[in-house]
């Protein structure tokens, strides 16, 4: 625990007091295998390099407004979409900013992280909750905001099927997308923990891989056709090949997961499943979907998610889930309150 100057914030920013923040898979990896994301030089939008505050996966309360803003109130609740773009380039004013080449991600590239009392971020990365939705769901809008565009890539209707690989936060989230939607998914995991929260929040149709060949139990599940898509959310070449050799001939193959080492791919496993191979990067225009969706009930985090304190941040958090020991793990920042930022 470390003491920094709280944060102010400038034209078109917004003061945040942070009251929870989520551990993701990619803030595992910066820890236990970077420098990946985070810089050693300046980033060339934000100038910032390490060392930084982690904690991109946020709710916080506005706290105070910076020149310029007129839509917000001291005392609103919103959710962070931590990516800020240059605003200009071709990608940014089509719509899709998730691919601006000089974007910076809050808790890797900006100042502040949502792993602390206060944090400043734009305005157009805060995104006001609805009514109903607590703070504690909306530090889990980024995630689902994934999962939401991992549903999206798959182009599948009511009626379909998917196979989901990994029940981490994201598999469980892209899980609760396409239920939604009216799609029948089968999820594979081979953690006992993960399987047992699956059947927890509802699903039905579970595999363990260390237990059976996972795509000859999907071709079952299907009548032999394979799956209409297929989710890598595991990020492992067995749970990649596993939804290549599982899809339907001229189906689509997801990978929302990040690989830490290259993947060997046989051209002939292309060419003759004639498959759609795609990636998810961000979330992209999906938080106002998202939090609608939460507050209709969408994303129930009953089973899945628990809570930690800020000083327990790496026994508690980042050592379990480097285990694959629980779920989805928020700081409670409010637990901290006394504590410097």
């Amino acid at each position: 625990m470390q003491e920094v100057p709280e944060p102010s914030p400038g034209a078109g920013e917004v003061k945040l007091r942070v009251l929870y923040n989520g551990i993701c898979g990619s803030d595992l990896h910066e820890y236990y295998e970077g420098p990946l994301t985070t810089r050693s030089t300046p980033h060339p939008l934000t100038g910032v390099k390490n060392p930084v505050i982690l904690g991109h996966e946020l709710s916080g309360e506005v706290v105070e407004l910076g020149a310029g803003i007129e839509d917000l109130r001291i005392g609103d609740l919103v959710a962070v979409e931590p990516v800020e773009t240059c605003g200009r380039c071709l990608d940014c004013t089509s719509g899709r900013y998730n691919h601006c080449s000089l974007l910076a991600f809050h808790g890797y590239n900006r100042r502040g992280g949502g792993l602390s009392q206060f944090t400043v971020v734009r305005r157009s990365m805060a995104h006001k909750l609805a009514p109903g939705i607590t703070p504690m769901q909306g530090a889990l809008i980024e995630p689902m905001a994934i999962a939401w565009r991992t549903a999206d890539r798959c182009e599948l209707s009511a009626g379909q099927t998917a196979v989901i690989h990994g029940a981490g936060p994201i598999g469980i989230g892209v899980y609760f997308t396409l239920r939604r939607r009216g799609v029948q998914c089968i999820l594979s995991d081979p953690s006992p923990a993960r399987r047992e929260v699956l059947r927890a929040i509802g699903a039905e149709r579970i595999l363990d891989p260390r237990r059976c060949d996972v795509v000859d139990a999907i071709k079952d599940l299907t009548g032999g056709r394979g799956a209409d898509a297929s989710i890598d959310a595991a990020g492992v070449p067995a749970a990649f090949q596993a939804a290549l050799h599982g899809t339907a001939i001229d189906g689509k193959v997801v990978v929302v997961a990040i690989h830490s080492r290259p993947l060997e791919v046989s051209p002939m496993d292309i060419l003759m499943s004639e498959a759609h191979i795609t990636g998810v990067a961000l979330s992209c225009n999906a938080f106002p979907s998202v939090i609608a969706e939460m507050a209709a009930g969408a994303y129930p985090e009953a089973g899945w998610v628990e809570t930690i304190a800020l000083d327990r941040l790496i026994e508690d958090g980042f050592e379990r889930l480097h285990r694959q020991e629980g779920s989805k793990i928020l700081v409670d920042l409010s637990i901290a309150r006394g504590a410097p930022p």
